[in-house]
């Protein structure tokens, strides 16, 4: 369901475009996903010195952008326009509210260039309208006063607002990796009692860990909250750096660090990543299923996209003039989700780096879509912008299967993975199917009143 305030945001561009080409391939579409910028904790633990009220930027609060993160995503705006607009001259020049219309896959008179859809919370919505200033905002002569912008005191020169717009974050099974899914806790309540994690949890190490963090923040500290004090305690270390010793005094950088590493190990693990492979539990391959129900449904959406746009090249029919002017299809999103993409690809320690680390503020991954015109079949590359002050790394041979020594893959390797991860349902229903169920209607009934009561209480709700 879409919201009245939502973030399927669609840009219409006009300008001069010409195709670009790298030899025989030729550039025809672009995705992008990437992370938002900096912000504040989503949340801390009881004993914590910094609460909400010592985060004061973005409006204030828990889990707002920073003026650092707005920075970040200005810049790889400029990053992006560069190379889009400026090296390959692929995206057009200039905003052109005129091409602005509804959004209908049947429309024959829509025409737009760039499609935005982020999660429905503050920091990706406000991270893709400054990606979009950094890419279309500026006062570089694109855009005319009294045309495109009032000619005011007041308003910034160059400055077109771009709408953009959201799903419900709950039901938002592409973009939050935390909306509601009684399968996906299923799943990982699972894999928990695998032996690969019963041995890692129950490690002396990790119960240690547990105990003191238990002992210190004022509430039960286990694998699935464990999160929240290490992202609490990194975000202050940029903040607060010279008070975070002395107001919490039991924090060290040696206890931090051990803390984190502990984290990162259970982030692979609730990604479906495993050193058992494969890690069958009841009858069930747990890495496989998660895998399937975190990052299989952006997966298979992003190859969907490939292929229409490539099975109406040369087509004018009604149903293909959507995909047809579409330039580039944008996911505003976290972390999470980013790492869910890459380990449904088992890409995630080729390209994040710590192995188990999540990526960074601003981090971006760019999927083009290529035609070669020598054997007339399609190629993709993949490309990741890690954080701020980095450039564009090209990934693609790190995908199992792409060649070595060339930048450019057989779709049809994308495609694979995509029909191997993808849900076995449609997610909307997956996520009300049972593990072990043998009466689906009922069971579908029943996790629904699991669903609302999930949706409540939810500590990971839009968190990331």
């Amino acid at each position: 369901m879409v919201s009245a305030i939502s973030i399927l945001a669609l840009l219409a561009l006009s300008g001069h475009v010409t195709t670009y080409s790298d030899g025989t391939k030729e550039l025809i579409f672009v995705q992008t996903l990437w992370r938002h910028g900096d912000r504040s904790p989503t949340k801390t633990f009881p004993t914590d010195p910094f609460q909400e009220d010592a985060w004061t930027f973005g409006g204030g609060g828990w889990g707002q952008l920073s003026p650092a993160g707005m920075k970040q995503h200005l810049n790889l705006g400029k990053m992006l326009r560069s190379r889009y607009v400026g090296d390959y001259q692929f995206f057009p020049t200039k905003y052109n509210a005129k091409q602005v219309t509804t959004c209908s896959s049947t429309s024959t008179n829509s025409e737009f260039k760039i499609y935005v859809r982020s999660t429905d919370v503050n920091r990706t919505i406000i991270s893709a309208m400054s990606n979009l200033l950094g890419q279309y905002g500026q006062n570089d002569g694109s855009s005319v006063p009294d045309v495109d912008y009032p000619n005011i005191t007041g308003w910034p020169t160059g400055y077109v607002p771009i709408a953009v717009h959201t799903v419900d974050d709950d039901t938002d099974h592409l973009g939050n990796m935390e909306a509601t899914c009684p399968f996906r806790e299923q799943v990982w309540n699972l894999a928990k009692t695998s032996d690969e994690v019963k041995n890692f949890i129950n490690s002396e190490k990790v119960q240690s860990m547990l105990g003191n963090l238990t002992k210190f923040t004022g509430q039960t500290v286990d694998i699935d909250n464990l999160w929240i004090i290490t992202n609490a305690l990194y975000i202050e270390q940029i903040y607060y750096n010279d008070t975070i010793r002395t107001k919490n005094t039991w924090f060290t950088d040696d206890l931090y660090a051990q803390a984190d590493a502990i984290n990162d190990q259970v982030q692979l693990y609730q990604n479906g990543i495993f050193k058992t492979v494969p890690n069958v539990v009841n009858g069930h391959d747990v890495g496989v299923l998660t895998r399937k129900v975190r990052g299989g449904p952006i997966l298979d959406d992003m190859v969907m996209h490939m292929n229409i746009k490539l099975d109406c090249q040369g087509k004018t029919t009604p149903n293909c003039t959507w995909i047809n002017n579409l330039k580039n299809y944008v996911y505003s999103a976290h972390d999470t989700t980013i790492y869910a993409f890459f380990s449904a690809l088992l890409i995630e320690e080729y390209a994040v780096k710590p192995n188990g680390g999540y990526p960074l503020y601003s981090a971006a991954v760019l999927l083009e879509l290529y035609i070669d015109h020598a054997d007339n079949k399609p190629y993709f590359k993949m490309v990741y912008h890690e954080q701020e002050n980095s450039g564009f790394k090209d990934i693609t041979m790190g995908i199992q299967g792409c060649p070595n020594g060339t930048s450019y893959c057989s779709l049809d390797i994308l495609r694979n993975f995509a029909q191997t991860i993808k849900p076995d349902q449609p997610i909307d229903q997956w996520c009300y199917t049972d593990l072990d169920a043998k009466h689906a209607g009922m069971t579908t009934v029943s996790l629904f009143l699991i669903a609302v009561i999930l949706a409540i209480q939810n500590d990971f709700m839009g968190l990331f």
